[in-house]
């Protein structure tokens, strides 16, 4: 497994544990979500609200779906990886990036999948300019 898709598999992964809380917030399986500190961090609020769904359902465990496929991609070493990891960039900017433009109030564990997302992003993309 290259270099690259190692980092995108770990950064995935923590992704998809994020995901994981989240869900079990909003499928109501715990109560409180832990918040980092600051007013703006609102990650209950949040996770709970009708902004966190899509189409009707929850959007941690729809997103739960899609990181999966990611890391299967992304385990398989397959040329599409790189374009999910993208597309789950982009998702996450514009939902947790929406939601502050909004409410001026962010979600922690939202910014984890976030995060990891710009990590297998830039991994997957910069490992392909270095193959050039």
């Amino acid at each position: 497994m290259r270099s690259a898709n190692k980092v995108a598999t770990v950064a995935t992964v923590t992704a998809l544990a994020s995901l994981a809380v989240i869900s079990a917030r909003q499928l109501d399986l715990i109560h409180h979500l832990p918040e980092l500190p600051g007013k703006v961090f609102q990650s209950n609020k949040l996770t709970t609200s009708e902004a966190s769904k899509v189409l009707g359902l929850p959007d941690g465990p729809l997103g739960l779906g899609s990181y999966a496929l990611t890391l299967l991609l992304v385990a398989r070493g397959s040329s599409l990886a790189k374009y999910k990891v993208g597309l789950d960039l982009l998702y996450a900017v514009s939902r947790s990036g929406g939601t502050y433009l909004k409410k001026k109030q962010l979600c922690g564990w939202c910014l984890v999948a976030l995060g990891a997302s710009a990590v297998s992003t830039a991994a997957l993309w910069r490992s392909d300019d270095a193959d050039d």
